[in-house]
């Protein structure tokens, strides 16, 4: 989930394995991560809710924010790796029709 402020775009994750859910219930901790994205992040995540793939993000964000987003490809890769590291995204395998 995003969540958008007059200041900044957050990325709003769920605590949701057994050990979060301890800290959440015992200790009062947040049940819910907020991550702070840049524009480079918050842009890619928005075009992921459009289902693109990864070459289409990246000629969006070279499209979008020019010379400022480069490298694009490796920028937005790492950025993708954190999120699978994560698993705050899921891939989907199937090929484009």
């Amino acid at each position: 989930m995003v969540q958008e402020s007059s200041e900044a775009t957050f990325l709003v994750i769920q605590r949701t394995n057994f050990v979060e859910r301890i800290t959440i219930r015992f200790f009062k901790q947040p049940s819910v991560r907020k991550i702070k994205l840049d524009k480079f992040g918050a842009y890619a995540i928005k075009q992921m809710e459009f289902q693109s793939n990864v070459n289409q993000i990246s000629e969006a964000m070279s499209e979008h924010f020019g010379e400022e987003a480069e490298p694009v490809l490796p920028r937005l890769m790492k950025f993708l790796e954190i999120l699978e590291v994560h698993d705050w995204i899921i891939w989907d395998d199937q090929e484009e029709k």
